[in-house]
């Protein structure tokens, strides 16, 4: 029973896939109605593994759910790695604007991918834009992305990649926008951390941490040299509903150095679901008086 009921939602899902079928539930209007249909979700698998609509548009190449295991050759990094998806460009998009002005910043991706998240601060005027990620066919993919969006933008500014270790690669000079959408756990997060308040001690700059599914949060909320600026729950916009895990992400930026004071309330606290892969916020809990 276990396998037929598995069968069918392969078969569904694969459906959902096809593109006479996908031209009509992708649609905002009919993805609406359809989610009120108890079983629908299954034409849309798992959401990741469908074409995004920025792929559609831009002719890249950033959709797809890519396992840990199918990533790295080096088995030393399979416990510490966590599996390749792509994180919404409306949400980071959002996350960005709540930045100051980035004209003077470096945007740094640590375990970037497929290179979506590049792309997507490319929109931006960062000063320089890079991304670190171990797998080298994944860098490839990012690479050929990264050249598509500079053909057809070239007045943007080049997004560039590097090969290696992201939790201890060499944070670059000057004022820095490290983002991280959950790319590894909290034994490789905690050397970011530590990355950073070195980086912070030896030089007068702001930092601003980008954590997008901010399931290990709390070791940026441990250091005494970070505060929260933006902690929220945001939503996907219209047209990707569908193409991830829920209808919206929880996302956290701390900020370090010389960086202005936040500008609004960020101390919800950050709850991790029982899966152990998805972080929620929920209401800061009250001081004992």
């Amino acid at each position: 029973m276990r396998n037929l009921k598995t069968t069918i939602k392969s078969f569904a899902s694969a459906v959902g896939r096809l593109s006479v079928v996908s031209a009509i539930v992708d649609r905002p209007s009919v993805h609406g109605l359809l989610e009120k249909i108890p079983g629908s979700h299954i034409l849309y698998g798992n959401g990741w593994d469908r074409l995004h609509p920025f792929d559609r548009r831009y002719g890249t190449d950033t959709s797809g759910y890519v396992p840990a295991e199918e990533l790295l050759a080096n088995e030393s990094f399979r416990d510490h790695a966590f599996p390749y998806a792509g994180s919404q460009p409306s949400v980071l998009r959002l996350a960005l604007a709540a930045l100051p002005p980035v004209d003077s910043c470096t945007f740094l991706d640590l375990g970037c991918g497929k290179g979506r998240a590049l792309l997507v601060a490319s929109e931006f005027p960062f000063r320089d834009i890079c991304g670190v990620e171990l797998s080298p066919p994944l860098a490839e993919i990012a690479r050929r992305n990264a050249a598509i969006m500079a053909q057809r933008y070239p007045q943007r500014t080049a997004v560039r990649l590097a090969v290696g270790d992201a939790s201890t690669f060499p944070l670059p000079a000057g004022d820095l926008v490290l983002f991280l959408y959950n790319p590894f756990g909290a034994e490789l997060i905690a050397k970011v951390v530590a990355g950073v308040e070195a980086a912070l001690a030896a030089d007068h700059r702001s930092v601003y941490i980008v954590y997008y599914n901010p399931v290990f949060g709390h070791c940026f909320d441990a250091s005494p040299l970070l505060r929260r600026r933006f902690a929220r729950v945001l939503p996907y916009a219209a047209e990707e509903l569908g193409y991830g895990p829920d209808k919206d992400d929880a996302l956290v930026i701390w900020q370090g150095g010389a960086a202005p004071s936040p500008i609004a309330p960020a101390d919800a606290r950050i709850v991790v679901a029982s899966s152990g892969t998805r972080a929620l916020l929920a209401a800061p809990q009250p001081t004992a008086s």
